[in-house]
């Protein structure tokens, strides 16, 4: 993983990520290929909702957010 700090967010690894969200802190979920806060979109700031898993919000933003333009998978972030 790179060290990314962008526009006041810091990249996290997928498994700390988890661990933040299961203890209810807010998660940048973004494509690998965009820029937290950029012109093109900041991403999706994820919170924990009763029912859902972390994975199961992983692959509804994967499904909508994530193809060949934006990157196939998820970069993580959190705010400095």
């Amino acid at each position: 993983m790179r060290n990314i700090t962008a526009n006041g967010y810091k990249r996290i690894t997928k498994r700390t990520a988890e661990r933040l969200y299961k203890i209810g802190q807010p998660v940048l979920f973004c494509p690998v290929k965009l820029i937290p806060g950029g012109v093109w979109g900041i991403g999706c700031i994820i919170t924990k909702e009763e029912g859902t898993t972390f994975m199961q919000a992983l692959n509804a933003f994967e499904y909508y957010n994530c193809n060949n333009e934006t990157g196939n998978y998820t970069a993580f972030y959190i705010k400095e």
